[in-house]
């Protein structure tokens, strides 16, 4: 039996709901149709505003999120964007820095106007040291080492917190599920506490998220959003979200 359009569409809201962000593949999958019925849905369901539509997708308007997202996942979300952002970070930190580089996919987009920069890097992202390690350039590079989390290719706990005893950073770049008011957000205790270790040996601390991932949050706050140097965003936030985020830190 045929399902109706009506049906579908509250079948994807439903997972959508479920899970935070689907592909348009997974959804045809799972509800039995074409992709192309799917991305027709995903279209009018945006225009409803029932779903944000993205690059492959769609994910849930819950400003709360239930699931960590893998990083081949979230490397298929806003990716232009998170390119966006990249260029904006190559502008700001100067030739020969030091960087601490977190494990989120905004950051792995802006590697390749970062490298341009001759900077010294030392991260805890394995797909990070690996883009870096074939990168070609001359970049010098650290890795932390540690438990490797496969779900984010991320090294934590304290093998790799260990690491930075004796470092001195110019940057510590972090990354972040969602900010809601003064709230910085994470997925884990974990993954947060080791942005906090890399803050504590550096000299500027600046947290990248594109505008949306703002007024959202994950369940741990591992930081507040004042105790930053600054937020690099994409040009797609609103006026009123730049005035109210400017109230806790700079806004690039």
């Amino acid at each position: 039996m045929t399902m109706k359009k009506q049906e579908r569409q509250d079948q994807i809201i439903l997972l959508l709901n479920r899970t935070g962000f689907m592909t348009s593949k997974a959804l045809a999958k799972q509800i039995g149709v074409t992709p192309m019925t799917i991305r027709r849905d995903i279209s009018e369901l945006s225009q409803q505003n029932k779903l944000i539509k993205i690059y492959g997708g769609a994910k849930s308007l819950n400003n709360s999120m239930t699931v960590e997202f893998s990083t081949s996942q979230k490397m298929k979300i806003n990716i232009d964007l998170k390119q966006e952002i990249g260029q904006k970070l190559a502008d700001i930190i100067e030739d020969g820095s030091t960087v601490y580089l977190g494990a989120g996919t905004t950051l792995l987009y802006s590697l390749p106007f970062l490298v341009k920069k001759k900077l010294t890097f030392v991260t805890n992202s394995f797909i990070s040291f690996s883009k870096l390690a074939t990168s070609g350039t001359d970049c010098r590079v650290l890795s932390t080492g540690g438990e490797l989390h496969k779900n984010t290719g991320e090294f934590l706990g304290q093998i790799a917190e260990r690491t930075f005893d004796g470092l001195n950073l110019d940057y510590a770049l972090c990354s972040t599920n969602g900010i809601r008011d003064n709230d910085v957000t994470t997925s884990s205790e974990d993954e947060g506490r080791i942005q906090n270790v890399a803050i504590n040996h550096a000299t500027k601390a600046l947290i990248v998220a594109d505008h949306t991932k703002l007024g959202r949050s994950d369940m741990i706050t591992f930081r507040n959003l004042n105790t930053f140097d600054g937020l690099v965003t994409d040009n797609e936030i609103s006026a009123e979200l730049r005035k109210e985020y400017s109230a806790y830190t700079k806004v690039w």
